[in-house]
This record gives C-alpha cells, structure tokens and sequence, in this order.
C-alpha cells in the first residue's frame, strides 16, 4: 500500500468515526460521510461554496478547514495547494454573510457583482499548479553552481602605475 493510499484511507476512517460520535443516535450503516465535516458544522458554509463553485466544489476542493473562531474563519484548500479564506461576518434574515479573501483581495459576498468577483478571482487560483511551484522554490540550487568553473581574473589595480596605463 502506498504512503498516499494509507493516508486517504485513514482520513476516511477518521471521518467516518468523527460522524459516529457526533450524531450518536445515527445508525452506523445510514452515515454518510460528507468529504468536508466543516460543511456539516456550519449549513451557510454549504451554501456560500454552491454559490461560488456553481454546486461543483467536491473536485476543486481539497479541504477545508476551520481556523479561527472570531470572525469565523475558513481556509478552503484547493487541489492545487493554493488557498483562500471565508470569513463569516454574522447574520442578516436567514442568510449569513460572508467575505471572501482571495490573493489578498476581499469580496463581500452579499452583492452578486462581487460574489461573480470572487468566483472569477478562485478560477484564477485554480488556473495555476502551485504544486510545482513550490517544488522548484524548495529545489537545491546549489548543485547548479558545482559543475560550472568560472574563471578567477587577476584584481584590477586601484592606481594606474603610470601615465601610459591610463
């Protein structure tokens, strides 16, 4: 079994039991276990990805994690290790309102023009392999420079010795 097959299994496991003990009085056989549990501790959450992945985040989503309690913060990890956060602002009606922070950038998400923003701004996000981008930042360099010789030349003197060198 591969390291990555390992990993995945356990995480499936682990969110499997996860479902068990939160909802006891479940039978174990009718759980389903969601992908994202965040999604299943906080509805809006749900409702605020359909609208900026167009109810197809599963693929594009890699996780999701809950990383600060005031304001309520999400990362929401993308497949190609880039990221971006949602931050829940409180409530208005039945809706929660949220701001969308991608590259830095916030979207507030209670007007349609800038949620279309937002969605634009993760498709961006999700055009790019961050995963090689960070391979080659981590990449020794050093073992460029070993086979290349260059060539020491002799110091330039400071003062000419005569009047003919100048």
């Amino acid at each position: 079994m591969q390291k990555s097959e390992f990993i995945a299994k356990i995480k499936t496991l682990a969110k499997k039991v996860y479902a068990e003990k939160s909802n006891p009085e479940k039978d174990p056989a009718d759980i389903e276990i969601s992908p994202f549990p965040v999604l299943d501790q906080f509805p809006p959450l749900k409702g605020v990805m359909d609208d900026l992945f167009d109810f197809q985040y599963e693929p594009f989503v890699k996780d999701i994690q809950w990383v600060a309690p005031r304001p309520t913060t999400f990362r929401i990890k993308l497949v190609n290790e880039a990221d971006f956060y949602l931050i829940y602002k409180g409530k208005e009606e039945d809706k929660g309102l949220f701001t969308a922070q991608v590259s830095g950038k916030n979207y507030y998400l209670e007007s349609l023009p800038e949620e279309q923003q937002a969605s634009e701004a993760i498709a961006r996000l999700l055009k790019y392999d961050y995963g090689k981008v960070k391979q080659t930042e981590t990449a020794d360099l050093g073992d460029e420079f070993e086979d290349s010789t260059l060539e020491t030349l002799p110091p330039e003197p400071a003062v000419p010795d005569s009047v003919e060198d100048l």
